[in-house]
């Protein structure tokens, strides 16, 4: 499935400007600061929820037991749990994708219903940066042929930034894997085991289901782009793999992460040897 940023939808609330995407499972977001700052907005304030988020321009700062500051062109994991709070700089942009819960009532009563204004006529929100780098967890690389990922675990997630070089994917055999990523340059191929293809271009932000019908990217120059995709399912031995998804886990296992996600990391790396 591919939404381009054209195809977003608008909504205020909060005191910030959202555009999104409904992906399958997952949300697309992207979330505009006012130019005087995030404060009084429903990004600051206490919070214990888990975020996945990429910042694509100005500065988030998280507060609370260990704090950091994301720069412009980061990505970025806030663990569950524990108290903390965001805050950016003014006009900031955030983007992120994050797990859909439950179904999501999209009619303009559902969304009045929840104090969420829907607005029309907004002005694209323009390309995201060519590059997003890893901050705040290690992250590792690893080549596949013409395939070089930086990769780095967050939560129950793999980050990966791959960058395409010419002629690749086009050998890869079915992926069934499930990830929901962005394109940040270039032009990439989805191509479906069905017979359809998708054109994915920059600023584009796409999901594949798990399972089903299978997946493959193809790429005839070069291009960049960044997905996330579930640590268990790259470990279910019942699903085909990317062989830059499984050689990006491979890079980064061993880090000794603790708690569920080291476990969930090494079951798949035993499901993959």
């Amino acid at each position: 499935m591919r939404v381009s940023s054209q195809e977003l939808k608008t909504v205020r609330a909060g005191g910030l400007l959202t555009r999104y995407a409904l992906l399958g499972e997952a949300a697309y977001l992207i979330v505009e600061v006012p130019a005087s700052g995030s404060a009084g907005t429903s990004l600051e304030g206490p919070c214990e929820l888990e975020h996945w988020g990429m910042v694509l321009k100005g500065e988030v700062r998280l507060h609370g037991r260990h704090p950091r500051v994301f720069g412009a062109g980061t990505a970025f994991y806030v663990a569950p749990g524990r108290t903390h709070e965001l805050s950016a700089t003014a006009s900031a942009v955030v983007a992120g994708f994050t797990p859909l819960l439950e179904p999501v009532d999209e009619s303009p009563e559902g969304l009045r219903s929840r104090g969420i204004e829907v607005v029309a006529g907004t002005a694209d929100p323009g390309l995201p940066p060519t590059s997003i780098r890893v901050a705040g967890t290690r992250a590792r690389s690893a080549v596949t042929g013409q395939v070089h990922t930086v990769s780095g675990l967050m939560g129950r997630w793999l980050f990966t930034r791959s960058n395409f070089g010419p002629i690749s994917g086009f050998g890869d055999g079915w992926c069934d894997l499930p990830h929901w990523g962005q394109v940040l340059a270039g032009t990439l191929l989805l191509r479906w085991e069905s017979g359809d293809i998708e054109l994915l271009v920059a600023g584009d932000v796409f999901s594949c289901p798990p399972g089903g019908v299978g997946h493959r990217l193809e790429v005839a120059e070069s291009a960049t782009m960044i997905d996330y995709t579930p640590i268990a399912a790259i470990g279910d031995r019942g699903l085909r793999r990317a062989p830059r998804a499984v050689s990006a886990l491979r890079a980064i296992h061993g880090d000794g992460l603790p708690g569920a996600v080291a476990q969930s990391s090494g079951e798949a790396i035993r499901a993959i040897r």
